[in-house]
């Protein structure tokens, strides 16, 4: 390959992720962890494994302010949702130099998806911000799908699968489709295995060997130790190729993880 044609051979790439960076809660402030001591070093993560489009979960409108300001080149999409008040928010941070926002929109994990609303026995409100996008070096075309299913009880978590599916189906048609988030679930249950039956999981896709630790949550409020499972995803479809995959374990100040769930992320090529 020449010298011209690496810079667009490169640009052809780039490298997704998924990052619940943890709402601005009172506790995490009393125990040295609040949002503007992590907001630095979540930044970092960011900038310096070059993410290009991340799928950010929970954050509040200050928050993901910040990170805009914090990173130079991008801007976001985001919308609300759970909380007091709809504090969090889905909201994808993509580079303005290498992606063109064209569509964007949101439905609700619940029976009446296309309006706010809480589903099956969850007790807030759960979403899917979706974007579509241009490569601007290639005009290719991709839908980034970004999702925080429910936590707690088990019906909320299991019926999202299949509506997710569903859902993607309707939106993207045969488009190409990224799908992140902080699924809230392990690999055996039901909602992933429906979600394989139309995407595939990065983490199976790989052509590299993994990098990282395998399990990507430390549980709510948590900063330090073990992650305990693997509930944060990158699902795409058939239309990309999966460079590698990574769990980034970065951390600051006496070993504290910027947030209590750690970054996804995979370089990926059409």
């Amino acid at each position: 390959m020449s010298e011209a044609q690496q810079p667009s051979a490169r640009k052809a790439q780039f490298r997704a992720a998924t990052y619940n960076i943890r709402y601005d809660a009172d506790a995490d402030k009393q125990s040295g962890n609040g949002w503007n001591v992590r907001k630095g070093p979540l930044s970092d993560v960011i900038r310096n494994h070059q993410f290009d489009v991340v799928g950010t979960q929970e954050g509040d409108a200050t928050q993901l302010a910040d990170l805009k300001g914090l990173l130079p080149g991008f801007d976001y999409v985001s919308h609300p949702y759970g909380g007091k008040g709809d504090l969090h928010n889905c909201a994808t941070f993509y580079r303005t130099a290498m992606f063109e926002v064209l569509d964007s929109g949101v439905f609700w994990f619940s029976e009446t998806p296309d309006e706010p609303s809480i589903g099956w026995d969850a007790t807030d409100r759960r979403i899917c911000n979706w974007t579509k996008f241009k490569v601007k070096e290639t005009s290719r075309e991709f839908y980034f799908f970004n999702v925080h299913f429910y936590w707690q009880l088990e019906v909320a978590r299991r019926e999202s699968g299949p509506l997710l599916v569903e859902k993607i189906k309707e939106i993207a048609g045969k488009v190409p489709a990224i799908c992140v988030g902080d699924f809230n679930s392990t690999v055996e249950t039901y909602q992933i295995k429906t979600i394989k039956t139309l995407l595939h999981d990065v983490y199976d896709r790989s052509e590299t060997p993994r990098q990282g630790v395998e399990n990507t949550n430390l549980g709510g409020g948590v900063f330090q130790g073990e992650p305990k499972n693997r509930i944060d995803y990158i699902f795409l479809t058939s239309h990309f190729e999966v460079k590698d995959y990574q769990v980034i374990s970065d951390v600051y100040n006496e070993n504290r993880y910027p947030s209590d769930h750690l970054p996804v992320t995979s370089s990926l090529a059409f």
